[in-house]
């Protein structure tokens, strides 16, 4: 029996049996047994010899040893002078393609026909004898590719191939040893993906693994040769950017590697946009000391993910205090159990009545040491410590009950209140349970309800939770789609969810008075809404001439610091006793900022 490994490709010479090739004359199958005696005694290095047939192929294989043990056992005469080698060979030789994986023949040799380690094998070339191998070499060569795969692993990341933590420190210490010998600049660049928890959790880790393997690629074809690029663990990279003339060729390689992420990723069937953060800090400039230049890398790259899709470069006004690098999320516990949280007030207005609509309940954290934190700095880190769920319950626990209270007393009639829930809590089933508890808890209808989801938490919505934002509007709950236009959604998706209210996100409005070509972006945006039905809310209103673009092109509410900031509870019940005992207007309230004293500054008359 005949055995062909040969493959359907050509793998690199490496990793095939080139080089292993010995191109040893054959026999003809019709030759005499004498031809294979002269030929092993006129060459005492041969290990085998091929037999072919007319056409060259091979028909068999005559291993040195077992030939010789065979002149012994027998008359030797008799062997060599009456027998053609066609009945001497074996007839069953292992024949390999010369392009056959290495790997593969590994297998092969561990198989119980272990003959194949002794008797060599003929290796092909479309068919064709091209010469022999002996299963010892091979045996080697797969030996040292195996320490050569070990080595590679040792300072390589499986996923991506790209250098790990230990050849990144390794590269970034010699990169900055001879900076220091030539008087030389090298850049350290820290990445972040943003949102890549969200493809993760949503999508799956087969999907997030191909984002990861994609985006080494990018960012491979933006890094020079010389220079290092790393992945450090999860979704954070590394470069090393040796020779930098100054610091603005640092940043444009930054801008290089944002513009590249912004593409859309194609994976498994599904298109998902990304952005990443970058963190930058130069040698010597910064320091001359690769741990302090590791960490002010760090720092700004800690700055950057505060505005997401951005390169920031490093200055001393970012520099954080170990305690709070990284943050700890004992930190977070402790503030929603000792009353660091709080829950501040924006109210929504139509555009045309000047009528208040609702108000959206937004969460603050007053860190004793740090101050007003961030929210979406304070999501970010709640999602990963796994607390989202008591943020979201401490929120909707409050808000429902101050709003119980404004409603009874009057100020909230007619309102509504809406409640951002991060894209997590759409996936538990635990939401639905929470949000109606805490609703008969505060005696609020769940009609005057309304969640609201960023664009990145409905992207990836499964069936389960479109089935249990569906049930949640079966109970008079509205749903609504926040920051809409920065993200992932689209008019099929639109059509396909389970999804009240539009809100055009900030930077659409911030663009209003820039041109033509901006305005039509939120006019488009409003004819999509409205052709599916949907109430459009307009954030982060600022100027008149911003309020009124929107009302005349349809846009149904706004909110933003025209109409008022954000307020505490006790400022914002003044606010709403001002607004109910003020006349009703026809365009909204002209203000840009509320002072503290509030009752009077809430109107102008």
């Amino acid at each position: 029996m005949r055995i062909d490994r040969s493959p359907r490709i050509s793998p690199t010479t490496d990793e095939t049996l080139a080089g292993l090739v010995r191109p040893t004359a054959p026999l003809r199958h019709t030759a005499s047994a004498m031809s294979a005696h002269e030929a092993f005694q006129n060459d005492s290095t041969l290990y085998a010899l091929a037999v072919v047939d007319d056409s060259g192929a091979p028909a068999g294989i005559i291993n040195r040893f077992r030939f010789h043990e065979l002149l012994w056992q027998q008359s030797g005469n008799d062997v060599l002078k009456n027998r053609p080698v066609a009945m001497i060979m074996d007839r069953l030789p292992l024949i390999l393609d010369e392009h056959a994986p290495l790997e593969q023949l590994s297998e092969i040799l561990s198989d119980d026909t272990s003959r194949y380690i002794f008797d060599g094998f003929i290796v092909t070339r479309r068919g064709k004898y091209l010469g022999i191998g002996t299963g010892f070499s091979l045996m080697r060569r797969i030996a040292e590719r195996r320490q050569a795969t070990l080595t590679h692993l040792a300072y390589h990341d499986t996923l991506t191939g790209l250098p790990n933590r230990q050849l990144f420190l390794d590269r970034l210490r010699q990169a900055l040893a001879s900076a220091a010998r030539n008087r030389r600049r090298v850049a350290l660049l820290y990445i972040d993906l943003d949102r890549f928890k969200i493809v993760n959790d949503n999508l799956g880790h087969t999907v997030g693994d191909l984002l990861l393997q994609q985006t080494a690629e990018r960012f491979r074809s933006v890094i020079r040769a010389q220079d290092t690029i790393a992945r450090l663990s999860g979704d954070e990279f590394a470069v090393v950017l040796t020779e930098v003339p100054s610091f603005e060729q640092a940043e444009l390689v930054a801008r290089k590697l944002l513009d590249i992420v912004r593409a859309p990723f194609s994976l498994d069937g599904h298109q998902v946009h990304l952005s990443c953060s970058i963190g930058a800090a130069l040698f010597p400039d910064h320091s001359d000391d690769q741990d302090e230049l590791l960490r002010m890398a760090d720092d700004a790259l800690y700055a950057a993910k505060r505005v997401r899709n951005t390169a920031r470069r490093y200055s001393e006004d970012m520099a954080r205090p170990a305690a709070a690098s990284p943050m700890v999320f004992s930190a977070l516990r402790r503030a929603i159990e000792g009353g660091e949280l709080e829950v501040h007030y924006q109210p929504q207005a139509h555009l045309r009545s000047g009528a208040l609509y609702g108000l959206e309940a937004l969460v603050r954290w007053n860190d004793p040491t740090r101050g007003f934190v961030p929210t979406s700095e304070l999501v970010q880190l709640a999602e990963d410590a796994g607390l989202i769920s008591e943020i979201t319950g401490f929120v909707c626990g409050t808000a429902m009950k101050q709003f119980g209270k404004w409603r009874r007393s009057r100020l909230g009639r007619d309102l509504r209140l809406a409640i951002n829930i991060s894209g997590l809590e759409v996936r538990d089933g635990a939401l639905p349970a929470m949000l109606r508890r805490h609703a008969r808890e505060a005696d609020v209808p769940l009609s005057a309800i309304e969640l609201e989801l960023t664009e990145s938490g409905l992207m990836f919505s499964d069936a389960v939770a479109t089935e249990l934002l569906s049930d949640l509007r079966q109970d008079g709950i509205r749903v609504s789609i926040d920051d809409f236009g920065t993200g992932y959604s689209s008019l099929g998706r639109l059509q396909r969810l389970p999804v009240d209210v539009l809100k055009i996100d900030k930077a659409f409005v911030d663009d209003i008075d820039a041109g033509a070509r901006q305005g039509a972006l939120v006019r488009a945006i409003v004819m999509m809404a409205h052709s599916l039905d949907l109430t459009v809310v307009a954030e982060g209103v600022e100027t008149e001439a911003q309020r009124a673009y929107l009302e005349r092109h349809g846009c149904d509410l706004y909110q933003g610091h025209l109409l008022s900031p954000p307020l505490p509870a006790s400022e914002m019940e003044r606010y709403l006793g001002v607004r109910q005992s003020a006349p009703r207007r026809s365009h909204a309230v002209r203000r840009t900022r509320p002072s503290t004293g509030l009752a009077q500054a809430a109107l102008e008359s």
